[in-house]
């Protein structure tokens, strides 16, 4: 999968001249093969059963990367067939590598200061995992979902590194996706289990931000 992204990505980013179609072919390439590999991930992986542990649907990143896919298959789509450029002034702010190497850098450090907290409280960052205490110091003192909001700030940085537009702009779909296919059911969980310990912490920490 890195491999077919890499060969679209130094053709888009690069001064190599290919005739559109081949570079159609290489994105169509690219996006079966992260479809292959999120399908993969999921039936090997993913539990068959879920017991005492949130219902979500699959991994959250494989959300963010299905969502990453897709945004790109429209982008590709667009290079060929319909060529349409004409975006709004602000939106070139998404074309900035300087930008998105610091909101990778960003999501990166989100992650490693959850995961830190989950071990420090011999906690399983994994959803899919029963939970034993509700975490609220760290940095989930002040968010809720700090690895969640990491995978939306990693898309929107890896599209603006990438200066593809589609990409970024399909982080506004991980969000929604996250907010109501993961965070929803985590929620239900967290409730049923701490209950007003739960309720009390929802009332002083944010969702997101």
């Amino acid at each position: 999968m890195l491999y077919q992204y890499s060969i679209f990505f130094s053709w888009y980013l690069g001064d190599q001249q290919i005739q559109i179609e081949h570079a159609l072919i290489n994105g169509l390439i690219a996006f079966i093969s992260s479809l292959v590999f999120i399908i993969y991930i999921h039936i090997i992986y993913f539990p068959k059963k879920i017991v005492n542990s949130p219902k979500i649907m699959t991994f959250p990143p494989l959300i963010m990367l299905g969502s990453f896919s897709l945004g790109f298959l429209i982008g590709v789509i667009n290079l060929y067939y319909f060529q349409l450029y004409q975006l709004p002034n602000i939106l070139d702010v998404l074309r900035s590598s300087n930008l998105g190497f610091i909101l990778i850098i960003f999501s990166f450090l989100l992650i490693s200061v959850s995961v830190y907290s989950f071990r420090k409280n011999n906690e399983d960052p994994n959803p899919t995992t029963q939970t034993s205490i509700l975490i609220t110091s760290g940095i989930f003192k002040y968010i809720r979902n700090p690895m969640y909001l990491a995978l939306v700030i990693f898309q929107l940085g890896l599209g603006s590194a990438l200066s593809f537009i589609h990409i970024s702009l399909f982080s506004i779909l991980t969000y929604f996706l996250l907010n109501y296919l993961v965070i929803a059911n985590e929620e239900r969980y967290l409730t049923e289990l701490f209950g007003n310990e739960y309720v009390e912490y929802k009332q002083n920490s944010r969702r997101w931000l």
